[in-house]
This record gives structure tokens, C-alpha cells and sequence, in this order.
């Protein structure tokens, strides 16, 4: 699973990776080391907004926390959803099929259950690039307002994040994208030696703390027992 990310590189430099029109400047966004469910980040896609036709590849602002055109606002939106059987549930089958995006990251933070209790571990590319999830996403209006909502797609972890926890994001090769994103085909699993990994301080648990210190490593006392 993915409950928090980091997204903190200029959005110029994300949009010219994925040669994608950026966000408008009317819609911008702060970047952010410490991104919580309920957020309001970029989501590209090449999905329009309203008809689910194609459209030139694109930036869109999304909240993450997913709610389908059907349902009432709830305080239990799910933030992820299992690749494996999203084509078969009734809240995601539709926007599975239909609104497919890429949600771009810096890293994300898992938690390790411990003899110490529950410790955050940030997730990233090993060469420093850009990781780009799988999402699907859903538009839902009250007649006066409207909102597009997403949740991130997993799938049984790697082995360079299995020590941490049995899930992890659908990540998406840039080779990949068009195949995800026009023909809806996932990956397959992300290859051993793609991922590294780091503990950080439980600071990250807390949202309000928001700043680049979040993702630096710490020293643990269980460092040698689990292989960092």
C-alpha cells in the first residue's frame, strides 16, 4: 500500500519528463515531502474531463481519496485499490476501464512493523529519478460542485520493498505509459534493483510537518537485523 509520498520537484521539470502539458498557473501546487490522503496533487492522464475521450497527454489537479460519480462523501474514500481485482469491484470497475492515470513522485513511505513499533521507510528510484504510480480516478459532482478523485492501484511488493511491507504501488517505466494509459495494460512487476530504500523519522506521520528533513535517513537500532 502507499499512505503518504513526496512530490517535491519542480512541476516544469515533471511535465517536460512525461512531455505533458503542465498544470495551468491558475491551478498551482505547493510541492511537498509529506503528501496525505485528502491532498490535491497533479495526476496526468490523457482522459478529458468530462466525456472520457481521448485528449493530448496532460496535468490535472486530483484529490486523493477515491469517490465514484455515485456515491455520498464519506470520511473512508479509499486511498489505494488492488490491481489484481480493481476490474471487478463496483466502486472501481468503471474508472478502471475508462479514466486511467500516472501520478509522479519523488518517493513514498511505507511502514515497517517492528520490535520498536511502526517505523516509516522511504521508498525512491535508485538513479534519483521520478517514479510514476498507477491510478484510476473518478469525477463526482453535487450539481454545484465537482471533484476528481483517484486512488493509487498496488500489487504484491518486489523484492527491494518486500522487507518492509507485502504491498507496494504499481509503478509505470515510461516505456510503459502509453500502454497504461491508452490501452489500460499494467506493467508487470517492477524488477529487482529499481527501488531503494531508507528509515526516516516518525515525524513523517504527522502532516502538518512538512519539509525536506522528512526523507532523510536516520540511524536504527534494528538497521543490521533488517538489511539496510
Amino acid at each position: 500500500m502507499c499512505g503518504r509520498f513526496a512530490l517535491a520537484r519542480p512541476l516544469q521539470e515533471v511535465s517536460e519528463s512525461l512531455d505533458c502539458e503542465p498544470l495551468s498557473d491558475l491551478t498551482p501546487f505547493e510541492p511537498s515531502w509529506n503528501v496525505a490522503p485528502q491532498a490535491w496533487v497533479p495526476i496526468v492522464t490523457q482522459t478529458d474531463v468530462s466525456q472520457n475521450h481521448p485528449a493530448p497527454r496532460h496535468m490535472r489537479l486530483m484529490r486523493w481519496g477515491f469517490r465514484p460519480s455515485w456515491a455520498q462523501p464519506s470520511s473512508r474514500e479509499p486511498i489505494n485499490a488492488r490491481s489484481e481485482t480493481a476490474h471487478e469491484k463496483p466502486m472501481f470497475q468503471s474508472a478502471r476501464r475508462h479514466r486511467r492515470g500516472l501520478l509522479p513522485v519523488d518517493g513514498w513511505y511505507e511502514w515497517m512493523t517492528t520490535p520498536q513499533g511502526k517505523v516509516p521507510w522511504y521508498h525512491y528510484n535508485m538513479k534519483g529519478r521520478l517514479s510514476y504510480m498507477a491510478v484510476i480516478f473518478e469525477r463526482w459532482s453535487d450539481g454545484e460542485n465537482m471533484i476528481e478523485s483517484y486512488a493509487i492501484l498496488t500489487r504484491d511488493s518486489n523484492e527491494d520493498c518486500q522487507p518492509v511491507h507485502h504491498r507496494m504501488p504499481v509503478l509505470v517505466h515510461p516505456n510503459q505509459m502509453e500502454a497504461w494509459l491508452v490501452q489500460g495494460t499494467l506493467p508487470p512487476v517492477t524488477e529487482r534493483g529499481v527501488v531503494d530504500r531508507h528509515a526516516v523519522s516518525r515525524d513523517v506521520n504527522h502532516a502538518q510537518h512538512d519539509h525536506a528533513g522528512l526523507i532523510q535517513p536516520i540511524a536504527t537500532l534494528f538497521d543490521q537485523e533488517y538489511g539496510v
